[in-house]
């Protein structure tokens, strides 16, 4: 649809008036939480230490505040604290402060391991991880652990920087230290007793977390796995640094991952890509080492944390770093029983591109679609999904599960245009109660189909707090709004949409003293119930 079919007979196009929009890092929110897992040295004397796990440590601290939560929301388990039995009890805590539309980063360095199951095939191994005192969670039990929590939570992150393989260069690796430039690297994979076909990097059948988290029922939508390798791969500890998945991983997310589809977002995937690069580059051309190759589950476009890189339109390299730092402020380390060594500054520069690329409007309301929280649900039809060019009207249908604040945008059939249709000038009490249906447009401002010939996208979605629309980068289109598809257009969209407009008041901070219960948790959250449309413009 274009402009003009938006646009009311009496209204015009407004000239643009906007004031200079600049990223912030968004505020700690009381609604986010984590829980940072680090064992470098266990009870049995014989499992390597793990040296660089105290820095590893201090990379989650930063990637939980990068993520806006609060220091206080972060719980830590260094060492013999994490027990298998200190686990559990943690991860259960954790669950009881949960309400729903939280938001939680779970987070293991330490050794992953193989094992033959008692009673099954030969080469049928189960993956877990090891905790300090030499017992193993496998991960079907970490799945059943965090199940719980994942039916609560807006989005649940799980990062494991272990490995479940004791293979490098298809040759059995075990324990074995291997050096790099002169720096000692340990792979974080212990034996346990085991056949050596779980051992043994291409000879196993993986009952993987991912695999068993969607046994436990967990929604793909509202669960991301990332994993330091591939399960046949190792993964490595430096014991000056930390684990080097989690050290480029936390640059990337900290500002170095740039916008790779010209989205104005860096997903989940656009960080992992980052690092994957980083990896690639400092294990390039070296012997017996095969490489390591991170993972990820779930849903990979999630938005982590908004950074500045995002305003930046991906273009032909080199690249100015300076116009790219990272939006995130000065983090502080966490408070742990083992203070750990300071890490260096991390040198936020830009990963180069090949090519400039924009995302279409299409594209961008599919990435808003997903952020969505999987558990809820909105219903949307259209009376026609096929307009005829100056005949036909746009008509909708839509009834909440919830309640919540509607929002529809849609991307024009010209594949340049995005526009806010509702809430509107004419129309704008968009609160909308569980069970209640909307008939839409009203009848003071119907929409006209104009062309061109094409798709036009619908995205509608019910929040359970309300936006505020204030901060879009957008003119008036008649009662509407048409955003600007400029860098910081596109990504202020996708934020507006995706995120409370009360994050920064009293009671949602992450300094609040307020006790939070259902009603204040729905006045914060994020979440949101999303569903997507096409209407197909004929002549």
């Amino acid at each position: 649809m274009k402009q003009q079919a938006l646009a009311l007979a009496m209204c015009t196009l407004a000239g643009l008036s906007l004031a200079e929009t600049t990223p912030v890092a968004p505020p700690a929110q009381n609604n986010r939480y984590a829980l940072v897992i680090g064992i470098g040295h266990y009870s049995d004397s014989h499992i390597p230490a793990l040296k660089g796990v105290q820095y590893d440590m201090v990379s989650a601290s930063q990637m939980a505040q990068s993520m806006s939560i609060p220091e206080q929301n972060i719980s830590y388990l260094r060492d013999d604290q994490a027990s298998a039995s200190n686990i559990k009890a943690e991860i259960a805590r954790l669950n009881q402060r949960l309400l729903p539309g939280d938001r939680v980063f779970v987070y293991y360095s330490g050794h992953g391991t193989r094992w033959h199951e008692p009673g099954s095939v030969e080469g049928s191994c189960t993956e877990g991880l090891l905790a300090s005192d030499g017992e193993v969670l496998s991960n079907k039990e970490i799945s059943q652990l965090l199940s719980p929590l994942a039916k609560k939570t807006d989005k649940l992150l799980v990062f494991y920087d272990a490995c479940f393989s004791g293979g490098i260069a298809a040759m059995p690796l075990k324990t074995r230290a291997v050096s790099l430039n002169g720096e000692w690297l340990t792979p974080k994979f212990a034996t346990v007793p085991a056949s050596a076909s779980c051992v043994q990097p291409s000879n196993f059948k993986t009952r993987s977390f991912d695999t068993a988290f969607k046994q436990e029922g967990g929604l793909p939508q509202n669960v991301v796995h990332i994993a330091a390798s591939r399960p046949d791969e190792v993964s490595f500890d430096d014991g000056n640094h930390g684990g080097m998945a989690t050290v480029a991983w936390r640059d990337c997310l900290l500002g170095e991952a740039r916008d790779n589809s010209g989205s104005g977002s860096v997903t989940v995937e656009d960080i992992t890509r980052c690092a994957q690069d980083k990896l690639d580059q400092r294990l390039a051309g070296k012997q017996n080492i095969s490489g390591q190759h991170m993972s990820i589950g779930g849903n990979r476009s999630f938005v982590p944390a908004w950074i500045k890189s995002a305003f930046v339109t991906p273009v032909v390299a080199p690249v100015d770093a300076a116009a790219s730092q990272a939006a995130v402020s000065a983090i502080k380390p966490p408070v742990i029983s083992q203070n750990p060594p300071s890490l260096k500054p991390v040198d936020n520069k830009p990963m180069p591109l090949e090519h400039a690329v924009a995302a279409s409007p299409a594209r961008i309301l599919e990435l808003v679609h997903a952020q969505r929280d999987g558990s809820r649900e909105v219903l949307a039809s259209l009376a026609s999904s096929k307009l005829r060019i100056g005949k036909d009207k746009l008509g909708l249908t839509v009834t909440s599960r919830q309640d919540g604040y509607l929002y529809i945008a849609l991307a024009g059939s010209d594949g340049k245009s995005l526009y806010l249709l509702y809430p509107n000038k004419l129309d704008d009490n968009n609160m909308v109660k569980a069970g209640q249906t909307l008939q839409l447009p009203h009848q003071a401002w119907q929409i006209d189909t104009a062309g061109p010939a094409g798709k036009d996208t619908l995205l509608v979605m019910v929040a359970d707090s309300p936006r505020d629309l204030s901060r879009l980068k957008a003119v008036p289109a008649g009662p509407f709004m048409q955003t600007l598809l400029d860098p910081q257009g596109r990504s202020l969209l996708q934020q507006v949409l995706s995120t409370s407009a009360n994050i920064g008041a009293q009671e949602c901070s992450g300094d609040s003293g307020h006790l939070r219960n259902l009603m204040v948790a729905r006045h914060c959250a994020d979440s949101f119930a999303s569903t997507l449309l096409s209407v197909q413009e004929t002549r």
